[in-house]
């Protein structure tokens, strides 16, 4: 019985995978025989009317948009039904109807279509800048480019939305008319964490699933590209219509050092499990959920073309996670660093030595994993030392913490912070600058001396860079990005560990990683790594700033390495230099996978 249930599933699953394989690129790509008569029909109308497409919307899209003076008219922000636009319908010398028949796949004239899967493009962070740089280095590619941006954000016209990014990002001269945007309406809570009060990361690999469907509906690609972290929607675009994936990766969905914080942490350690106790079975439940949330996240992997990451930490994970694609032909996981505009951070008065305030400033928005309090806690015990080391005040720098409150639990946080300040009697030495402006960003860069960032395991670091960039050196966590990317200066001492010529390292008792058992023989503030030994934080300020003060040109030649470390390394022409490149490589793929679908294409 057990024996004919297992051959009833796996022929429906091969059935069902025939189907999507077969039947779905068919539906998307290929239009009703008489679809020449339906956009005549409308072309001859002498008003502007609706072309009925029922559920082919896709297959129309992609023509009409392909075929179009102005690809961006065919948006559905209005609504989904789909109107021809006005010069494409006066349609001269047949220009617009010949532009939509089918074009050989070395055809120097056909268009590609390069769809960005980035449901919250109208937010204003980093995933959101790497999002339009690497659509204008797409547009200004080639001008057969045109790029589809789907998104959720239904509430904002196209317009408003591409004037954000000029304002937000400084990103101008932008082709405007090759920007498609599909909103997508039906899913766009599926992938909100908030929406699954239990298994979460289930529910959104669901969610971005139907949601990518969604995307494909409305209008399918050539190339698929997610620079959000929504893996579930790159299942569809991969199986069912085999067209190229690129993947930009800002950080790992799921990692293996989410295990050791389970009670059993592998299935090995359930040698200790105790059928008796109730919450042995919940952690064991809990094992085996997220053992099978790694495996779909490896599967989904393994469905990325190329794969890009933001640093070499992240870059060191995927390769480890998404270990299968390196025994799969045409799939590649490489490093490419965020556009971080440091050409346009860097002026002449960034190496300059004289500063108006000795301050350490942190600029990171209010959340717990940032480690505000670590600061607090580190200062405090730093002060008392510095006062009873009677050191002039001049030598004791201030804190200013910099960050925005985009959530009610970030405000929490940052009302916990306060308190902590207030009662531990610092407010002389604590500033908070909450939700500043750009402009106001750029003074505190301009005169704060020293740069903080106490994350354990930051991806990147974006504001490192920034600190940099403005010649403010920095004093950060010695992990993942800061450590392995950008604060990357020449060694001044090969025998020491926590400083190099663009800035200082420390390290935390409360990092996840420490080792208590290889502690033994550390030196008093000192915690051994195997790389080396590094201070607290309160030792490093003690060290920096009370024992061995910075002379001027100590500090003069830190700020001009500081520069040279980043200028170039993280600007936004060196993104849009490399990204193109990756385009190159996905229209490569491209040509090789249309041609693999030959007689798909030879119906289109």
């Amino acid at each position: 019985m057990f024996f004919i249930l297992a051959v009833v599933i796996l022929m429906a699953c091969i059935l069902g995978y025939q189907m999507i394989t077969s039947v779905v690129p068919r539906f998307l790509l290929v239009t009703p025989q008489l679809w020449q008569d339906k956009i005549q029909k409308v072309i001859a109308h002498p008003k502007n009317i609706y072309l009925q497409v029922g559920g082919k919307r896709s297959s129309y899209r992609r023509r009409l948009t392909l075929a179009s003076c102005q690809p961006s008219f065919y948006t559905n922000y209005v609504g989904n039904k789909i109107i021809i636009h006005p010069d494409d319908k006066k349609n001269k010398g047949n220009k617009f109807t010949d532009a939509m028949k089918a074009r050989g796949i070395n055809d120097p004239h056909r268009k590609i279509l390069y769809g960005f899967f980035h449901p919250y493009a109208n937010n204003g962070g980093g995933g959101e800048k790497v999002l339009w740089q690497a659509v204008k280095a797409t547009l200004d590619a080639s001008d057969k480019n045109v790029v589809v941006i789907y998104t959720v954000s239904t509430e904002v016209s196209p317009l408003k939305i591409l004037g954000k990014v000029e304002d937000k990002f400084g990103i101008a001269n932008m082709d405007s008319k090759r920007v498609v945007f599909i909103y997508l309406r039906r899913f766009n809570k599926l992938i909100d964490s908030e929406y699954w009060k239990h298994f979460t990361l289930l529910g959104q690999f669901f969610g971005s699933l139907l949601l990518g469907g969604e995307a494909l509906f409305e209008l399918t690609p050539d190339v698929w590209i997610d620079t959000i972290g929504l893996p579930g929607a790159n299942w569809l675009p991969s199986v069912a219509l085999n067209i190229p994936i690129v993947n930009y990766v800002h950080y790992p969905v799921i990692q293996p050092e989410m295990f050791t914080k389970l009670k059993f942490g592998s299935f090995k350690d359930l040698t200790n499990f105790k059928p008796l106790i109730i919450k042995d079975w919940f952690q064991m439940g809990k094992l085996i959920y997220w053992k099978l949330m790694y495996f779909v996240y490896q599967y989904l992997g393994s469905t990325v073309h190329l794969t890009l990451t933001n640093g070499t930490w992240t870059l060191q994970h995927m390769q480890n996670i998404w270990y299968y694609n390196k025994y799969l032909t045409s799939h590649t996981i490489d490093m490419l660093y965020p556009p971080c505009g440091t050409e346009s951070l860097i002026t002449e008065s960034t190496t300059a030595v004289t500063r108006d305030n000795n301050s350490l400033l942190y600029i990171a928005q209010f959340r717990p994993e940032k480690r505000h309090d670590l600061i607090i806690d580190q200062y405090k015990i730093f002060l008392g030392k510095a006062i009873s080391s009677k050191a002039k005040v001049s030598q004791i720098p201030k804190v200013i913490f910099a960050g925005s409150c985009r959530t009610e639990d970030d405000t929490a946080t940052l009302d916990l912070l306060k308190t902590k300040v207030d009662e531990l009697e610092l407010n002389e030495y604590f500033e908070f600058v909450v939700d500043a402006p750009y402009l106001k960003i750029l003074s505190l860069l301009s005169t704060s001396s020293y740069g903080l960032n106490s994350m354990w395991n930051e991806h990147f670091g974006i504001g490192v860079v920034e600190y940099m960039a403005k010649g403010v050196i920095p004093i950060v966590h010695a992990s993942a990005g800061p450590l392995l990317d950008i604060v990357t200066g020449s060694k001044t001492d090969a025998n020491i560990a926590w400083k190099n010529s663009s800035g200082f390292f420390f390290k935390s008792e409360t990092d996840p990683d420490f080792q208590l058992d290889i502690q033994k023989d550390a030196s008093e503030g000192y915690i051994t790594y195997p790389d080396g030994s590094y201070p607290v934080l309160l030792k490093l300020l003690y060290e920096i700033f009370v024992n061995y003060p910075l002379t001027a040109q100590q500090i003069s030649d830190m700020r001009l390495s500081c520069v040279e470390a980043v200028g170039e390394k993280f600007s936004n022409k060196q993104f849009l230099t490399l990204w193109a490149a990756c385009m190159n490589v996905a229209e490569v793929l491209e040509r090789r996978f249309r041609d693999d679908r030959a007689p798909v294409e030879a119906v289109y």
